[in-house]
């Protein structure tokens, strides 16, 4: 059997002052094939949690929805007509009266809420418009 002798280097003592010490070389750190797939995969799941994030933000999915099958009805608005009224006989169950409102003030480009007599204007298409 064979034995052999190891040799033991001593550890810097803890009272050696840094500048005793051998400066350490540069060292440069590079990612491995693993490291560069798992930053990749980590910034692609960021950007799909910034990108949901900005969507429920933006309420996309409600402007996405559409109004697939629904007409605009148009009105000749009369004297005493009210945009509130219109909300209140025309809007969806689902939508307040300030968003039909609202709508119906983009949807006909409408600066106020105001609105006078013989003017035409589209309402947003509902289910049940003559309700």
């Amino acid at each position: 059997m064979r034995t052999e002798t190891a040799t033991v280097l001593p550890f810097p003592s803890q009272g050696t002052p840094r500048d005793e010490a051998a400066p350490r070389a540069r060292v440069r750190l590079e990612p491995t094939r693993r490291g560069r797939l798992m930053v990749t995969g980590i910034a692609f799941l960021l950007g799909l949690v910034a990108a949901a994030l900005a969507l429920l933000a933006l309420d996309l999915p409600s402007a996405l929805a559409g109004t697939e099958g629904e007409e605009p009805v148009t009105v000749t608005v009369e004297s005493g007509d009210t945009l509130w009224a219109y909300a209140e006989q025309y809007a969806p169950e689902e939508m307040s009266a300030q968003e039909f409102i609202a709508e119906v003030r983009s949807h006909n480009h409408l600066p106020t809420g105001r609105i006078t007599a013989g003017q035409q204007i589209e309402l947003p298409g509902t289910e049940d418009a003559a309700r």
